[in-house]
């Protein structure tokens, strides 16, 4: 299982992609789709399929690209829905969730509590 750093920061194309793609094609949909630098060194982008059973994340790491690939032998990953940009963000946490299979949109957080009185 790869992990990624705390301080990277993961960017999700929102529309399905040809997993035929590889490095070069991934790259120019960074460039002509999103207006992004592929070669940012904390930025790892993640493409889907259709199917949403298959990603591919693209890394610059300095001298060269590292691309991944994941297939889901059963099941889908759970990404939103309801988003209106070509991207949206997670962090390395979240990913580190979404590789996992976890559902990480449908987790409630608490509400953040304010008081007055400490005791």
């Amino acid at each position: 299982m790869i992990r990624l750093g705390s301080e990277l920061q993961v960017l999700i194309y929102h529309h399905p992609v040809d997993m035929r793609k590889s490095i070069d094609g991934l790259s120019m949909l960074v460039v002509e789709a999103l207006g992004l630098s592929p070669q940012a060194k904390t930025t790892l982008y993640l493409f889907r399929n259709r199917g949403g059973d298959k990603f591919k994340a693209l890394l610059w790491e300095g001298n060269g690209f590292m691309l991944l690939y994941k297939r889901l032998e059963k099941g889908r990953f759970q990404f939103p829905k309801d988003i209106e940009e070509d991207y949206y963000e997670i962090d390395a946490d979240l990913f580190n969730w979404l590789t996992r299979g976890f559902d990480f949109y449908r987790l409630k957080q608490h509400p953040e509590l304010k008081t007055s009185a400490y005791y």
